[in-house]
């Protein structure tokens, strides 16, 4: 498992593509991989990548050939089957040059076409080149932790673990996409497959897109979650057996690393079951790193819980007080780090903690996902009170909103469908919101086609389960797992996240409703799962998300760079922006006003975002490359 780090490629139609080409974009992503580069380049197409070494640190360079040299391909993840894969293709006569993972890749294809994409398990995306059939293969795993954007022409197409790597590209014309704007606004991301660069798409989870010689394209899911009606089998001991045996196995396999491995425990439930876990398994002591806020944001200091799990198995923990790293200068970096605008404040403390375990750590083991596929938001709670209200005779219901008796906003919420209101756990900006802050010419519909059909497709289904399909699908690989691959990556880490395992997600997307919630009760097999691992009071502790106090570091330390970044004359967002609408929530900047914390937050990330790649695309100009900016 050698091979995390950044891909890059140009496929032409007629133009040949030469090594010095790629120069730019593997250039623009030596961070995702410090240790190595590889190119290789056959006429019309030319790839390469750059290589962060966590297993078979001396061998394992790429790209990967088959025997004969027909095959070809790079890759950026971790195969957490390998040991099978290995075997497999031995036992078929092939001959394996290093303990790399992805070498595998070039021997399944040889041997299964395009169903060796089934018999994969990890986080990985990578391109593959047949050239006896002249055939580009590009496939992302299938939950989304490893990105890889696509840039097409209607001669030419270039991929990338980035999309700040196209900057680098020649012929690269920068331009947003205003159509998006309003989706960024509403989901505080924008949906895959969809971007706010025009011209530029990414492949969902689980997605493949092949070209075949003629320039012909095909572009498919080969994996989703199984979104459908829940199990009917109720036995709590049933599921809590099964998902323990499996989470028990898909941590040994995450374990495997040749390079200092830790954890990142908050001290919350999941990472403390991971710890537990990763305890259990290995031979060597756990280092675990810890994100705190100091006494003067009080509520998001976590570490004595933290304490508690580390003492019980062994632990030794690092403590971060990740204040000391939110900069107004290191918010700008991140607009750019993320290479997409992300409203997610949990950024800031993520970059802390992940640039403090990096000074020791090479791979880190990460909670993350558990939230999402377990039902662990509370907003997943409402969305089963709400049906409980539905239930209230209409005649009822409508009297009690009538006279706007106590309860009656939560009776109108229960009358509005679950499939319009929902826009999943980072909702930023309402449609009526978006009205007032947009400029008319700029207001979209927020839900691009690819969303807007699984909420038609699913509308059947109950809430809570579309809620976590939609989160699973969306909020899951372009928030919460692109921010862990940027952080990361920008650190020279690689985070691994073993809830997010396929076989992990379909058995919890199974879960009957009731083992899922029930009431205040939450996560309810995983709860029966850590009674068995972690000392009962870090099971029976209230919920606490990633701490983030977003609303005192706005009212503190980002509060100039959030004002005058977005009154600026200059500011390039400006004419989407309605500005008395704008300075009204500037306004209330301050403390008691989360929900406009949250949507200040949002604006700042875009408008940076816009400036930091805009001034990238110049450099490159500078540099000779023939890039165009956004706003030319």
């Amino acid at each position: 498992m050698v091979a995390i780090c950044g891909i890059a490629g140009i496929w032409h139609r007629e133009r040949p593509v030469q090594a010095s080409d790629l120069t730019g974009m593997l250039n623009a992503m030596i961070h995702r991989g410090p240790d190595d580069e590889g190119r290789f380049t056959d006429r019309t197409m030319g790839f390469g990548m750059r290589r962060l070494a966590v297993r078979d640190v001396l061998h394992g360079k790429q790209p990967y050939y088959s025997e004969d040299g027909k095959v070809v391909a790079v890759y950026n993840g971790e195969l957490y089957n390998y040991p099978e894969l290995k075997t497999l293709v031995e036992s078929l006569n092939h001959r394996l040059n290093s303990h790399a993972d992805g070498e595998v890749l070039v021997h399944l294809y040889e041997e299964f076409g395009m169903e060796f994409l089934e018999r994969l398990s990890g986080m990985y995306a990578f391109a593959l080149w047949d050239r006896k059939v002249h055939r580009l293969i590009l496939a992302r795993d299938r939950i989304g932790q490893k990105p890889l954007y696509l840039y097409e022409t209607a001669d030419m197409l270039a991929f990338s673990s980035e999309l700040k790597s196209f900057t680098y590209l020649n012929g690269f014309h920068f331009e947003v996409d205003p159509k998006m704007i309003s989706s960024y606004l509403g989901h505080r991301f924008v949906p895959a497959p969809h971007t706010l660069v025009k011209n530029v798409t990414k492949l969902r989870p689980g997605e493949v897109m092949v070209i075949h010689h003629d320039g012909r394209k095909q572009r498919w899911q080969y994996w989703v979650p199984s979104i459908k009606e829940p199990e009917s089998q109720n036995q709590m001991t049933y599921w809590a057996d099964r998902l323990h045996g499996l989470l028990a196995d898909v941590v040994r396999g995450h374990l495997a690393s040749d390079v200092p491995l830790g954890v990142f425990l908050s001290g919350g439930l999941d990472s403390s079951i991971l710890t537990a876990l990763q305890a259990g398994s290995l031979n060597r002591p756990v280092e675990a790193w810890s994100a705190t806020f100091p006494a003067k944001y009080p509520g998001y200091d976590e570490f004595s819980w933290a304490e508690k799990v580390a003492q019980a198995y062994g632990v030794k923990l690092h403590r971060v007080d990740v204040d000391l790293a939110i900069t107004p200068q290191r918010v700008r970096e991140l607009a750019y780090v993320l290479d997409e605008p992300m409203a997610d404040p949990t950024v800031l403390p993520l970059d802390g903690v992940a640039k403090a375990a990096a000074e020791q750590e090479t791979v880190m083991i990460s909670g993350e996902g558990a939230d999402e596929i377990f039902a662990g938001y509370a907003g997943y709670g409402e969305a089963q009170s709400l049906a409980w209200l539905r239930r209230v005779p209409l005649a009822v219901r409508n009297l009690w909103m009538h006279y706007n008796w106590p309860g009656a906003n939560a009776f109108r919420r229960s009358t509005e469908p679950m499939s319009s209101r929902y826009r999943g756990v980072g909702f930023t900006f309402s449609p009526e919101e978006q009205r007032r802050i947009l400029q008319a010419e700029w207001v979209q519909p927020d839900r691009p086609g690819a969303v807007q059909e699984y909420w038609e497709t699913h509308a059947h289904l109950p809430d809570l389960q579309i809620m976590q399909g939609f989160d699973v699908q969306w909020f899951l690989p372009d928030d919460v797992l692109l921010k862990a691959d940027r952080i990361g990556m920008h650190h020279n880490l690689e985070i691994r996240v073993p809830f997010c395992d396929h076989e992990v997600v379909d058995l919890a997307l199974s879960l009957p409703l009731a083992l899922r919630r029930y009431g205040k009760s939450d996560k309810r097999v995983l709860r029966v799962v850590a009674k068995r691992v972690l000392p009962l009071n870090v099971v029976k502790r209230p919920k606490q998300g990633f701490p983030t106090p977003l609303t005192s570091l706005l009212a503190g330390p980002l509060h100039d760079i959030a004002w005058d970044t977005l009154t600026s004359d200059t500011a390039l967002t400006q004419q989407w922006f309605n500005q008395n609408e704008l300075h009204r929530l500037l306004a209330d900047m301050g403390p008691g006003h989360g929900t406009t914390a949250r949507k200040i937050y949002s604006l700042l990330m875009l408008e940076l975002w816009a400036e930091e790649l805009n001034a990238k695309v110049l450099d490159a100009q500078q540099r000779g490359y023939s890039s165009s900016a956004f706003w030319s």
